[in-house]
């Protein structure tokens, strides 16, 4: 489709962690300027979205976080809206690697020798299939599913990353540049593909479904975001 005729005017990113989302807000705040833009990306940003009434977040044209689209819905923000998935299992060895290496304040403590432990710490601290919670509000596939077709959420597997930069670049009249920021360089010995464990399926399971799912229908619903715009 010729994106000539469809323009953002506005945008919010529900940034999942760990799928690449800090190289893609640096374009997008350059594009929208820091004036009209705002950024709620840990803990303490939380409290600040919350508390905030929905005319004062609607004076920015780009909204992103580590926020759900259900966040963002109660809010009354209803901008086109973008996010980033990541196969299940990368995203988890590199949420081990990243959580037990990170300095960061809020993380101490957040070590773990090996998936086996951060599966139980995600069970125990009810973080599951949290790329679903993020767009549907609730763990599950179907509702995240539904929500996607709902809001027409422009939901980008990894893999499509530079396809996600090239839409972009045409609906807001501008080339955005496939920077690496925040890039977890790591070696492990765990293969995707042999990663086996109990909690598995019931932290990550229905994840798995949504990764699937929008890899397989992308085109349509890439078009269908497009559209929207209209």
């Amino acid at each position: 489709m010729n994106c000539s005729n469809y323009r953002i005017n506005k945008l919010s990113f529900v940034h999942i962690p760990k799928t690449a989302g800090v190289s893609l807000h640096d374009e997008l705040e350059k594009y929208f300027g820091k004036e009209n833009s705002i950024r709620f990306g840990d803990k303490k940003a939380r409290p600040l979205f919350l508390s905030m009434e929905p005319e004062q977040l609607k004076k920015y044209d780009y909204i992103t976080g580590h926020l759900t689209i259900m966040d963002l819905s109660q809010k009354g923000i209803h901008y086109p809206t973008i996010s980033v998935l990541r196969e299940p299992c990368r995203r988890l060895i590199s949420l081990q690697h990243y959580l037990t290496n990170s300095n960061r304040e809020g993380h101490q403590g957040l070590s773990f020798k090996d998936i086996g432990e951060l599966l139980q710490y995600m069970w125990s601290n009810k973080q599951i299939n949290v790329q679903c919670w993020h767009l549907g509000g609730r763990s599950r596939f179907e509702l995240a599913v539904e929500s996607i077709k709902k809001n027409n959420i422009f939901v980008v597997p990894l893999e499509y990353y530079q396809d996600l930069l090239e839409t972009l670049s045409d609906l807001l009249g501008t080339p955005l540049r496939n920077l690496h920021r925040n890039v977890t360089h790591y070696k492990t010995s765990v293969d995707v593909d042999d990663l086996q464990h109990d909690l598995l399926d019931p932290v990550i399971g229905d994840d798995k479904k949504l990764f699937s799912y929008v890899k397989e229908n992308y085109e349509s619903l890439k078009q269908e975001f497009i559209q929207s715009l209209a």
